[in-house]
C-alpha cells in the first residue's frame, strides 16, 4: 500500500476520532488476493481501544487470521 506523506496519520486519527478502526491493508480484496475478507488491522487494534473495537471484543471477540500469501512463482519453462 503506497500512501502519501501524512496519510497514514490522517487515517488513524480519523478512525480514533470516529471511535472506529482501520482495515488491514493486506486483507483488502483487491489486487492479487480478491478472495481475501476484510479484517481489522492488528497494529491498530494493539495500539488503540475505540468504541467499536470494544464492542466487537465484548460481543464476538477476535479471530487471528494470517494475511494471504503471495502467489508461488511459476516454474521456469524448459526450452528444448
Amino acid at each position: 500500500m503506497h500512501l502519501t506523506a501524512g496519510r497514514l496519520k490522517a487515517i488513524v486519527s480519523e478512525a480514533v476520532a470516529d471511535g472506529s478502526y482501520v482495515i488491514c491493508h493486506d486483507m483488502l480484496p483487491y489486487g492479487n488476493h480478491p478472495e481475501a475478507q476484510p479484517a481489522v488491522c492488528r497494529g491498530f487494534a494493539d495500539r488503540y481501544s475505540t468504541r467499536r473495537l470494544q464492542f466487537i471484543t465484548r460481543l464476538f471477540g477476535f479471530v487471528k487470521v494470517q494475511p494471504p500469501q503471495p502467489p508461488a512463482p511459476e516454474p521456469p519453462v524448459r526450452q528444448e
